[in-house]
């Protein structure tokens, strides 16, 4: 079993805050952390290929800062604990060559010296907000000094001699020469913060970009003022410069991109995304195949610099935990999740995904309010879901539709043919017949639910360890099935509904015959280390199981041993697989991720 195909997270976003877009030095690639991962992607699919993508998971803590090295072979990576770790990204094991804490405080931003032997990195320390030092050794060469609060942002000039910059919440950008570096002035102080500092590819200038509305220029060697211009109605996130030094592009909490002149910060081209916060660009870059602007909706979206408005192209796809995935076709996956613009709500998210290129589509429509739990497919192509909005909706592919109100907020869901069976908090199984409620039941302490293929049977898991066979359409009491110590927490009928998985947080899965009421496969535990998240049956009757610690295993039930099994599979909690075919299963899990699996 194998890793095929990886859609992966899109950076995530805070309202108020930049998030910062770094590229490889040949500018075809997109670098930024989510969670503990650091994602290296394509911007593009190359021609009859998915996005390329490479993820590195070996920090403890979420990764707040990356940047490839000029030589493009390492990659250094910082989290909120104040890890730095230095690692080759053009090797498959992905060796790391240094691992250092340079101060006491997440790492915000980290910069390569042009010679790959130097690195600095600033963010929120204690006593030190910044540090340069080598990038094998970790020995330091120099000092970050003259802020008085956290560093957001960094950068080193890519000739000699060298120069470092640094910006961030106490309004200032400073100044440093060296090696070793050493603070020389305060180049500017803006009337907000300081989000970003470049500088340019050829030296000769660094910009500085902040809350102000302002982009200021500097002198590359001495740090003398250029030109200062306010350039935009809102604070400006992000901004870079075009690889030949002469234009920069600024993304704007005014909802706009704009391309200036570095000459005189006039402008030459913009582009207005839209009137809602969430077209608000919080962050840019200029990639070699155009201009990446970065919004807090989570869209990432590329145009031509010569022409933006109408070439403009949009990708999109998740960047909080995705709660269920379902197949709508041998060429659609659906993905179900949540955004959120700050701690108070958040917004359901629904995703169509092509796995050819790695591209998704949102769903059009209004949608779920709050955060979408569950996706199923129904037999005639439509997709069934539940959001905390007490909400089912039916929707066709790609587009959302009506919604139904619930008793109360839905837990699980599951759907058959045409049945849909939805579990409440208040520990009632709600059933329906397409958007038409036709029975109700309640039961005691409810976990999980599934429907069978043939819209026969519904079970519910039940925290007590005990499984209720329920009759359809009526929800009649058949039988119960007995054999959990510990409460259900998934359940899942094979494709001819006459047999049925179970698993439970005691780690141990089931495998019965539903109209007997008889266990026909039992022992199949003690190789995953925690509750098991998800069931999934392949049309030929393969199972697969996934669990909290990370893991997925593809079973062979006649020996009761895993045939296939991948550890640390995701970076966090699986919650959800799903097969496509015999050969292919789909993973999903709280660190945003969709992986595609070759099953042999």
């Amino acid at each position: 079993m194998s890793t095929t195909t990886v859609f992966p997270p899109f950076p995530s976003t805070v309202r108020g805050c930049a998030t910062t877009l770094k590229l490889s030095p040949n500018r075809e690639q997109l670098i930024y952390g989510h969670s503990r991962t650091v994602v290296i992607r394509d911007i593009v699919p190359k021609p009859g290929c998915p996005i390329g993508v490479q993820l590195y998971s070996k920090h403890g803590a979420p990764v707040t800062a990356a940047a490839m090295a000029p030589s493009g072979c390492y990659v250094a990576s910082g989290d909120e604990k104040g890890n730095v770790l230095i690692w080759a990204c053009d090797n498959p094991d992905q060796i790391t060559k240094l691992e250092t804490i340079p101060f006491a405080g997440a790492v915000l931003d980290i910069a390569w010296s042009a010679d790959n032997q130097r690195l600095v990195c600033v963010g929120d320390g204690k006593q030190s907000f910044g540090k340069v030092f080598m990038w094998d050794s970790g020995n330091t060469v120099g000092e970050i000094s003259g802020h008085q609060k956290k560093l957001s942002t960094c950068d080193f000039k890519a000739t000699r001699p060298f120069r470092i910059v640094t910006g961030g919440d106490d309004m200032t950008c400073n100044f440093f020469e060296g090696p070793p570096f050493k603070y020389k002035a305060t180049a500017h102080k803006a009337d907000r913060f300081v989000y970003t500092t470049r500088f340019s590819p050829d030296g000769s200038q660094f910009l500085v970009a902040a809350g102000d509305m302002t982009v200021s220029l500097f002198d590359g060697k001495d740090a003398s003022p250029v030109i200062a211009k306010k350039v935009s109605q809102g604070s400006i996130y992000g901004a870079d410069w075009s690889k030949d030094s002469s234009q920069i592009v600024i993304a704007s909490a005014d909802k706009t991109i704009k391309v200036l002149s570095a000459g005189t910060l006039d402008e030459v081209a913009s582009y207005t995304f839209g009137k809602t916060p969430l077209e608000m660009q919080v962050g840019c870059a200029w990639a070699s195949g155009g201009l990446l602007s970065y919004s807090l909706g989570g869209v990432l979206s590329l145009l031509d610099p010569v022409n933006l408005s109408s070439s403009i192209q949009t990708q999109v796809g998740h960047n909080k935990s995705i709660a269920s995935i379902c197949w709508a076709s041998p060429d659609q996956l659906v993905s179900a999740s949540y955004f959120s613009m700050d701690e108070t709500s958040n917004t359901g998210c629904m995703r169509v995904w092509d796995p050819a290129t790695g591209l998704a589509k949102p769903f059009s429509g209004a949608g779920h309010s709050s955060r979408v739990l569950k996706v199923a497919m129904l037999a005639d192509g439509t997709v069934a879901s539940i959001g905390g909005d007490d909400a089912l909706m039916i929707s066709t592919i790609g587009a959302s539709g009506d919604k139904v109100a619930l008793d109360a907020c839905p837990v699980d869901m599951a759907a058959g043919a045409s049945h849909i069976a939805v579990i409440l908090t208040t520990d009632t199984v709600q059933l329906f017949n397409g958007k038409t409620a036709s029975a109700s039941l309640k039961l005691e302490d409810v976990k999980c639910v599934a429907v069978a293929p043939n819209d026969s049977l519904c079970v519910v898991g039940l925290g007590s360890g005990e499984i209720s066979v329920l009759g359809l359409p009526g929800l009649v009491q058949a039988k119960k099935l007995a054999f959990h110590r510990d409460a259900v927490s998934a359940v899942a009928f094979s494709p001819g509904s006459e047999r049925l998985a179970s698993g439970c947080a005691n780690k141990a899965i089931v495998v019965w015959d539903v109209q007997a009421g008889t266990p026909l496969v039992t022992g199949l535990e003690g190789f995953h280390a925690a509750r098991i998240t998800s069931l999934a049956w392949s049309p030929s009757g393969k199972l697969a199981s996934s669990s909290v610690d990370a893991s997925v295993i593809v079973w062979d039930l006649e020996t009761k041993k895993p045939k296939h099994k991948m550890m640390l599979l995701h970076a966090d909690v699986i919650t959800t697989i799903a097969f496509k075919d015999d050969e292919t299963l789909a993973t999903a899990g709280q660190d945003a991720h969709i992986k595609i699996l070759s099953v042999p």
